[in-house]
């Protein structure tokens, strides 16, 4: 594909650098061939690494800070403001069974609350980024990122760009500012001036699995303690749940205290006497039962209906109207849309190609209708599903912005993308972002789905 005026100035719009990457490519041709990237080959059955990378300027860094730490925020909200924590209206609403409701909300505070890791997804298109889901788990895809910065840095078509060019890069390393956050959590949470802040990776391989990911991970975890007081001890250790022990009312692992607990696999099943050290503010769970309730889908939808009520402050009326595209539970009935009453069902049958349908619980892309690349009697068979199950989600299709990519290989393509904003606690975290050829046709953009990753580089320019 001819690289042309428009794509640089659409490329330009997220740095200068980006639009200069383009530019690079043409004056060498050697950056369309695929067998040049040979570093970045993962051998991975989900994540494959898209071959060019992405450049964003301070100013678009900053609205995807924004974006993402304003909807979790709302997000981690949502329970009190809508539901006073209520296990029985929480139950209705999501559709889930009574327990289910009250061992999501079991041991959690405002504290808690405050120090969740999440992950946004956005689609960055002509009307600003809009959210399309968010995955409030500490069980996220992306933590490989700091390793593959490494291998595009010391891959010879990019560092020779970059060589050229000069850009000043100022990533955070993902996994320190994880280990930042969950001892400085630590800290305010300790007793009796502790001195040796231990943390437990709880995975669902087998510990033994997990020597050199350990000896790097101390590595980082120790320069964040140091960061904080050399004089303070302490270390990551990788587990399973099962090999956890509570007496006193603290949890331990091979005779260490543990401070913070980071639940690294899917299906979190925290077990009950956790979380009664977690009650007692002994320990900080990341994240716990409560991460099941805030990353359901539906929450979009809790945030679109009510953005106009009382639950919210007037900037945070804003935020959501800025940031979350028209979403509704599927359900029988009258809703408005833009201001206008409609019958939801004929609504969602009328307008197929507008919208998309997708259940409330779900990974990879499985369930994705987008409304379309779905012929209408599929659409409507949908629409069926959707209203059985009554925790489905109907959402405002967003035209996502396409960039340029390496493809095939010799070549490259425009893409869709969607963009991840990572957040811990109070922190962002950093971003990546999926990129998906149109010529697909796919339409879901999601790594099980065949999308690529571009890492980002922020650059100060």
């Amino acid at each position: 594909m001819k690289i042309t005026s428009d794509i640089k100035t659409t490329h330009r719009n997220l740095s200068v650098t980006n639009a200069r990457f383009l530019e690079f490519v043409e004056k060498n041709p050697d950056s369309l061939k695929r067998s040049n990237f040979n570093l970045l080959e993962l051998n991975d059955r989900v994540f494959k690494l898209q071959p060019w990378p992405t450049f964003i300027n301070q100013s678009r860094k900053k609205e995807m800070e924004e974006a993402g730490i304003s909807i979790c925020n709302l997000i981690k909200a949502l329970p009190q403001r809508l539901f006073d924590n209520d296990p029985y209206k929480i139950s209705q609403y999501y559709e889930i069974p009574l327990h289910e409701a009250e061992k999501q909300l079991k041991g959690i505070s405002a504290r808690h609350l405050d120090n969740l890791l999440a992950r946004g997804d956005f689609i960055l298109s002509s009307s600003g980024l809009k959210c399309i889901e968010y995955n409030v788990t500490a069980h996220l895809g992306g933590w490989q990122i700091p390793m593959w910065e490494s291998f595009y840095l010391n891959t010879p078509v990019i560092s020779k760009f970059l060589e050229e060019n000069k850009p000043r890069i100022i990533n955070r390393h993902l996994i320190s500012l994880l280990f930042k956050h969950v001892i400085e959590n630590a800290l305010n949470n300790s007793y009796d001036n502790e001195v040796e802040l231990n943390t437990a990776l709880v995975t669902s391989g087998k510990d033994s699995d997990f020597t050199n990911l350990e000896l790097y991970a101390n590595h980082l975890y120790r320069g964040e303690l140091d960061k904080k007081d050399k004089s303070l001890k302490g270390e990551v250790v990788f587990c399973m749940k099962d090999h956890l022990n509570v007496h006193d009312d603290f949890v331990f692992f091979r005779g260490k205290k543990l401070n913070a607990l980071i639940e690294m696999y899917n299906g979190v099943i925290t077990p009950g006497a956790v979380l009664n050290v977690q009650a007692a503010g002994n320990i900080s769970l990341y994240n716990g039962p409560i991460q099941e309730l805030l990353s359901y889908k539906l929450n979009l939808a809790l945030l679109s209906e009510n953005e106009d009520s009382d639950f919210f402050t007037g900037e945070e009326k804003k935020r959501i109207k800025k940031y979350i595209p028209w979403t509704r539970k599927i359900t029988p009935g009258y809703t408005h849309y833009r201001g206008k009453k409609i019958e939801l069902k004929n609504f969602i049958i009328a307008n197929r190609r507008d919208l998309i349908i997708k259940p409330s619980v779900g990974y990879g892309g499985d369930g994705v209708h987008i409304g379309k690349k779905t012929s209408q009697n599929r659409w409507e068979q949908a629409i069926e599903t959707a209203i059985e199950k009554k925790d489905w989600l109907v959402q405002q299709y967003i035209e996502p912005t396409s960039y340029l990519y390496q493809y095939g290989e010799n070549g490259c393509e425009l893409c869709d993308a969607v963009w991840g904003f990572f957040v811990f606690g109070p922190y962002y975290a950093g971003e990546w972002i999926r990129v998906l050829p149109q010529i697909s046709n796919q339409g879901v953009i999601n790594c099980h789905q065949g999308a690529e990753v571009s890492i980002i580089f922020e650059v100060e320019e």
